[in-house]
């Protein structure tokens, strides 16, 4: 009932709006250039009211220099004609009655500069294509009084921001976030979209970014990753500003957190605070946790309606600063803090396909808690020694301490054709301390000659980790047989210990030579040599003396894997003005050595292996014209096996799933193909962009499933090959022109995927095929300065199939509806409201759930400058919250259901701190057109 209401609101807003687009009269003309009588193509044109100075409309000018305006009602205009390095021209022009089109005809440009402070034209372009990287106009997008950056990119077309705050941009997980083209506390995307808010940013530019050394030689080493910068207005790049924030609410519900900053150009100063229990955090830190090693077995990925699953009390902290000392030094550097406790209730239903047709179903009820502590340290330091010498070190130092209780009863059923019956309960307590350190280290020297293209890097990387942890487990299980008697009991009580080390190192170097004319050659070396060691012990508890004494000999074990290659290769890249192409390659040989001591057996065994690889590579950028860009992508790459899936000892931390690691895997190889194509109309401003990728790894490291003893499953990493996955991702989005809908749009995007995962079960090949689709799209539409509206609709389909079971093939189907509204009243009052409406279908019983998660606030806005604000805001109105999930793996389907975060109200009081320009009071602002 609630989604009917929801489309048929949008339909009415829709509706009403185009219906009330009178076409009464245009605006045209030809923009020439005044020096050479010729057309200037791309000018912007933007039509302002007379009287208020409200933007009306806008367009750009044709490779002919010709623009045309259409749909104004009867007022008076100004015209704005603008175009980089010329005068700015103004033509004011009427539309009545009588007259309908204005052709004001050409209408010259001259090269003059206009002098700083006499006039400001807004950017009215929403969208910038420049090469790879696509720009959005910040105050094209509009968003809630005090939205944070996070609440700004959600209105952006192609990017995507998921419940628990991670951003997906344009098919990819963006990993890094940049304020003005700096690091803003390392690499955690969340310090940024979450603690900034949406008024401080011009714009956004979303691009590719690449590794130091390949900035530097400009030759794409394939180490690219999706990244944002967030421009800042220039108001906010110098001054002292901030924002604190206190909240009290029922149910004990509490937030607190200050943010302060200082910038004066290139010096930046951030401090960073939060505090709550309402499941906010402030960096993904407060979400890291757990061993910093894990085996990599279990679900192959997770769908559902809600990912905020239990309830966090969190505490996060943290200092960023950026600094240039002179011409000669460079310094980033910020340190972060994060409490997070975790407690957690989930109820689990997950069907099992064996041969056969036989399925074992297993229910499970979860209690558990967790304590996740971090410290980490950043610093990027950049020396230019002089014109032609520079010197970059970043180094990256985490400490980790980790608490973690888990206790979990369960029961199975074994089903198959005509017989189903209990065949096994369980109960299972886990408890784990871990303390852990890790250090990265990047030091590169870069060399520019004074031959144009030639340069000379030498580089080194080092990665130190170590983490220790301490584990009890204990497992009591009785496996039943066909008639209902018990055929077995079984009681584990034991504690481990685990040590692990790394030590990693790649030394690598290149020399880069132009050939010629826009062409460049490169020459590149590298040596890696990867040290990794896991020292393991189990005490089995002894009822006697009551102590974790009897040492259990068949999972004691020592285990060192050492890895070491040389690498030659080779690239070529030849740029031209429209496109630009870059092919090469690699040759790598290769040592994997494992040394295992077994303690049941107190011998060492040796295992040794050579690979030879061939790397090749191939990128391929096109410009069709100036806001159409086409990519393709080649990359082929190999990934060792972990210690853990290496090391031959048994986990029985779940008994009734033991994992043991696989000393002679191999190393998988990958091949990567992607297809990019990104378009911008400067006509009408509508934006574009198709992805297509296609993986396929050779040699791949899945997981061999077979039986031990009865109710008892082994399993272990082997190699095979079959396993690939193909997904694409279209989106568009267009803005509305009309001067009622200014800063509203519409954003769709449509997204497939297919994989094909392989696994052994039961010593039989079983392919998994997994089929996705979903389809998302919004409307943002700003109806008036006092009331701003958004709607949203995302629709899911997922469909399993394994071929152990022919006979099963699973489908779910989750749609979202969404709606949010804010609506300015007199006396500085703001009333907000957003509602999402979610329906689960094709799930287990007691899974396929609908329900509406709505919450809504009043706010007052206080003192002549609007720089305070009371808050009261309810969470949950109905009460209705809930998290399911669907995870899927090798040969098993689950769904899971979480305890949230229910209804509770609360009372705020945020203050925004000075604004103020260094050295004194800021100055008043130009008049703005």
């Amino acid at each position: 009932m609630l989604r009917s209401v929801i489309l048929f609101l949008f339909a009415i807003v829709i509706v009403k709006q185009l219906h009330a687009q009178k076409i009464t009269g245009a605006f045209k003309g030809f923009i020439i250039d005044s020096s050479k009588n010729a057309p200037i193509p791309g000018a912007t044109i933007a039509v302002i009211n007379f009287h208020d100075s409200s933007l009306v409309s806008y367009s750009v000018s044709d490779k002919q220099g010709f623009f045309e305006i259409k749909n104004f009602e009867i007022g008076r205009y100004m015209g704005i004609i603008s175009h980089q390095g010329l005068e700015t021209v103004y033509k004011p022009f009427s539309i009545d009655s009588k007259t309908g089109m204005i052709d004001v005809g050409k209408i010259p440009m001259v090269k003059q500069f206009i002098p700083m402070g006499e006039v400001i034209v807004k950017n009215v372009i929403p969208i910038y294509i420049n090469g790879d990287t696509v720009q959005f106009n910040a105050d094209a997008f509009k968003t809630k009084p005090n939205a944070t950056v996070e609440d700004l990119l959600k209105k952006l077309p192609g990017i995507i921001v998921d419940k628990n705050g991670h951003v997906n941009a344009q098919g990819a997980d963006v990993q890094k976030i940049l304020v003005d083209g700096k690091e803003f506390f390392g690499t955690d995307p969340k310090m940024a979209t979450k603690n900034l808010t949406a008024d401080m940013i011009e714009s956004i530019q979303v691009f590719d970014d690449m590794s130091e050394h390949a900035k530097f030689t400009k030759m794409d080493d394939g180490t690219r990753s999706k990244s944002i910068n967030l421009k800042l207005k220039k108001d906010k790049k110098k001054g002292n500003f901030g924002r604190a924030l206190l909240s009290a609410g029922t149910q004990n519900r509490y937030e607190a957190n200050l943010s302060m900053n200082r910038f004066d150009g290139d010096q930046q100063l951030s401090f960073l605070t939060n505090i709550n229990n309402i499941n906010k955090t402030g960096s993904v830190l407060a979400g890291t946790g757990g061993s910093m090693f894990s085996p990599g077995f279990g679900g192959s990925g997770a769908f559902g309606t809600r990912n905020d699953n239990g309830i966090s009390r969190s505490i996060s902290s943290g200092l960023n600063f950026n600094n240039d000392w002179g011409t000669k030094f460079k310094i980033n550097g910020s340190y972060s803090f994060s409490n997070k406790n975790h407690q957690h209730n989930q109820e689990t239903f997950r069907r099992t396909f064996f041969p056969e047709d036989s399925i074992a179903l297993y229910s499970s009820m979860e209690n558990a808690k967790n304590i996740h502590q971090n410290h980490r340290f950043n610093l990027r330091f950049e020396y230019m020694i002089d014109s032609m010498n520079t010197l970059l070190y970043i180094p990256q130092f985490t400490v980790l301490h980790a608490e973690n209780f888990n206790n979990d009863s369960s029961f199975t059923l074994a089903s198959k054709p005509g017989l189903e019956y209990l065949a096994l309960t369980n109960r299972n307590t886990n408890t784990q301390i871990q303390d852990g350190r890790h250090l990265s280290q990047n030091l590169l020297y870069r060399k520019k000659f004074i031959k144009d293209g030639r340069t000379f890097t030498l580089g080194w990387n080092n990665t130190l980790t170590s983490s220790k942890d301490l584990g009890n487990n204990i497992s009591p299980y009785t496996l039943y047989k066909q008639d209902g008697s018990i055929d077995r009991f079984r009681d584990q009580n034991q504690q481990s210990r685990r040590q692990l080390k790394t030590n990693n190192n790649l030394l690598s170097s290149s020399i880069t030579e132009a050939i010629g004319k826009n062409k460049l050659v490169e020459i590149n070396y590298a040596y890696t040599y990867n040290q990794n060691t896991s020292d393991k012990q189990v005490m089995d508890y002894n009822n006697s003396s009551k102590k974790y004494d009897i040492t259990n000999l068949p999972l004691t074990n020592y285990f060192e894997n050492i890895f070491n290659a040389n690498r030659i290769g080779a690239n070529f890249r030849l740029q031209q003005e429209k496109y630009h192409i870059q092919i090469g390659g690699a040759a790598q040989f290769s040592h994997l050595t494992s040394k295992s001591f077994r303690a049941l057996t107190n011998k060492d065994s040796l295992t040794k292996q050579r690979y030879t690889n061939i790397f090749p590579t191939a990128t391929f950028r096109y410009s069709i014209e100036k806001n159409k860009n086409l990519g393709f992508n080649y990359r082929g790459r190999t990934k060792q096996p972990s210690i853990i899936q290496l090391q031959d000892v048994p986990d029985v931390s779940n008994p009734l799933q033991v994992y043991i690691g696989n000393p002679l895997l191999g190393q998988e190889f990958n091949h990567s193909v992607s297809l990019n194509y990104t378009e911008f109309n400067k006509i009408n401003f509508k934006y574009a962009s198709y992805n297509l990728s296609i993986n396929t790894t050779d040699n791949k490291i899945v997981n061999s499933i077979d039986s031990a003893d009865r109710g008892v499953q082994i399993i272990m990493p082997v190699n095979h090959g079959g396993n690939y996955n193909i997904s694409s991702l279209a989106t568009f989005g267009f803005p509305f022109k009309h001067k009622k809908l200014q800063g509203s749009g519409l954003n769709f995007s449509t997204a497939l995927a297919y994989h094909r995962d392989v696994s052994i079960l039961y010593k039989s090949l079983n392919i998994g095929k997994t089929i996705s689709a979903s389809q998302s799209a919004g409307a943002n539409l700003n109806l008036n300065e006092q009331l701003h509206f958004g709607l949203n609709a995302n629709l899911a389909y997922n469909q399993v199939s394994y071929s152990v079971n022919t006979l099963f093939k699973d489908a779910s189907f989750t749609q979202v509806y969404s709606a949010d509204v804010t609506c300015f009243l007199p006396l500085h009052i703001i009333l907000s409201t957003d509602i999402d409406y979610y329906i689960n279908s094709g799930r287990t019983d007691g899974f396929n759930q609908k329900f509406t998660f709505w919450n809504a606030y009043v706010a007052k806005e206080l003192f002549g400058n609007k720089q305070a604000e009371i808050r009261f805001s309810i969470n949950d109105i109905l009460n209705q919250n809930k998290s399911i999930e669907r995870f899927t793996g090798e040969n098993f389907i689950e769904d899971t259901r979480s305890n949230v975060l229910q209804r509770y109200f609360m009372i705020s009081f945020m203050y925004n701190l000075s604004k103020l320009v260094l050295g004194g009071k800021a100055p008043l602002p130009p008049p703005e057109y």
